[in-house]
This record gives C-alpha cells, structure tokens and sequence, in this order.
C-alpha cells in the first residue's frame, strides 16, 4: 500500500472515531439508567399537568402528561387496547415517554404489547417479582422486538421535571403474591401529591407506610374497591381530597371503604361512570369525572 493511500485511511479512521464519540457511541444502555433521572419531554407533548384514570372497566391505565412527559402507569386488559390509544392518539401522542407496570396481573400489563407495537415508547419500568402468563410472554416479546430499554426496579426510581417528579417504589420482598408485590407511584407537582396504589393488599400498604409521606390530594385506590385496615390507616395519614377506584360499578367498592372516604371528606369517584380527570388550571388542581 503506498504512504498516500495509508494517510487517507488513517484520517477516514480518526473522522469515524470522531464522529462515535460525538454521537455517544459506547455510552450506557437507558436500562442501566440511575436511580433518578432528568428526563427530556416529548414533542408532542405539551407543558402542565393533566392525568387521566381511564374507564378500563375492572382494570387500570393511567395516563399522565407532565412537563412535556407522556407517562403511562399500567396498561389495563388486552382488550382495553383501542380505548387506551384512542387516548392517546385523541391527544395527538405518537410517543411515550416512560410505561410504568406496578405488577404483572393482566388487567395491569394486558395492552402493554399492543402500545409497544404502536408507539414508540422510551423506557419501560417494571419491578423484579414476576409472574408467568401469555400478557407477559407478549410484554417481553415486544420489548425485544421494538428494541426498548427495560429497567427493573430494584430501589426506588424518580424520573425529575421542571415542576415535580415521580417516584416508583417497588416491594422491598417477594410476598409470594402479585397484589401484595405492587410498586407504588408517588406523582409530585408543585405543592400537590397524588398516588397510585397498584393492587397493593395489606403486606404491601403496611411496607409503604414505614416510609409514606404526609398528605395528598389523590390516591388511586388498590384493588379495585377493596379495603383493610392497612388501607385505612394509609387514607387517615394521606387525609385524600379524591380517590377514584377502578371498578366496574359502584356497588364493588367495600362499604367500609365508602364510609371511611365519606368520613374523612374525599370525593369517591368510580371509573364505571366515566374516565377520572385529574389537572393543573394554573392555580389549584381540578378533578372532574368525564361522560363515558
């Protein structure tokens, strides 16, 4: 090779390192993302804080634009799919920033393939205690497909925006149940709280309690209506303004449940009358029930 030719190729060499390094070839995978993380918004998203619980029937989807981040907190029943990206596409949404999956029931992970499939979708969190099942199989199959990042929670994950964040709080142990193995979502905006509870049963909620916070205005109640005397003791610290359960009428959720939200002065709404609507007006944080 003469000395000419060997300087063109040591040049084209050092451009293509070049190029690597300024284009963060070699950087870490999302999925060995920290703990916390300073996440950049979504295009097509817009600025503010609007949640919607979806009306899934017996099951749970909620749907959080924050700061420009589109955030999806379990994905309902496989045959919730349409009405969860209706949703979305209704709100011009063609990615998701982040899915949260607190468990891995299917009427938790049941549309998580089909919204793997249809948008792009920046990392999926999920915590460790798995449970074999055709909704999981299909979850981890379009993951490996779409190339996602995957991280599985082991500690506590706050994703930070300009105005809050969210914080994903897995089980310390394997309970041995999938209810009981629920990751809790703290959502944090301003001065306001908000939180969703999974199928969270009893071991669960009195794990959470060791370290829950004070007040909120909103709790996504676990189990579609169910109550214990761990719950009771979590609403009466959180004193909630709203809860919403996520039922398919209003008759599911325990009496003792209704009489202790009664008491405390929470608003009981059920998503068996329409999709909960949770957000900012630019001075306080409105809630209102939509028509189905």
């Amino acid at each position: 090779m003469s000395e000419k030719k060997r300087l063109w190729r040591a040049c084209l060499l050092s451009a293509i390192m070049l190029i690597g390094l300024l284009t963060g070839c070699g950087s870490p995978s999302p999925a060995a993302a920290q703990a916390t993380e300073t996440a950049a918004p979504a295009a097509q998203a817009t600025d503010g804080f609007t949640v919607k619980l979806l009306s899934t029937g017996k099951s749970d989807c909620a749907i959080l634009y924050m700061d420009g981040l589109v955030i999806v907190n379990d994905t309902a029943d496989a045959d919730d799919a349409n009405t969860i990206i209706s949703a979305l596409k209704a709100d011009d949404v063609s990615r998701i920033d982040y899915m949260i999956l607190s468990h891995y029931d299917k009427d938790h992970i049941g549309s998580a393939a089909a919204l793997l499939e249809g948008f792009a979708v920046g990392t999926v969190l999920r915590q460790a205690h798995t449970e074999e099942s055709a909704e999981y199989e299909a979850l981890v199959a379009a993951e490996k497909k779409r190339g996602v990042p995957v991280v599985i929670l082991k500690e506590d994950y706050t994703i930070e925006t300009a105005n809050g964040f969210v914080t994903v709080d897995p089980p310390n142990t394997d309970y041995g149940d999938d209810n009981n193995n629920s990751a809790v979502t703290t959502v944090s905006y301003r001065e306001h709280r908000l939180l969703f509870l999974g199928d969270a049963k009893k071991k669960r909620i009195e794990e959470y309690l060791d370290t829950a916070q004070g007040g909120c205005d909103f709790v996504k109640l676990p189990h579609h209506g169910d109550w214990n005397k761990a719950l009771e003791s979590l609403l009466r610290r959180s004193a909630p303004r709203w809860a919403a359960a996520t039922v398919l009428s209003s008759e599911d959720v325990a009496p003792e449940l209704a009489a202790q939200l009664k008491e405390l002065g929470a608003a009981l709404l059920c998503t068996s009358d329409g999709t909960v609507r949770i957000q900012w007006n630019g001075e306080a944080l409105a809630v209102e029930q939509l028509s189905k």
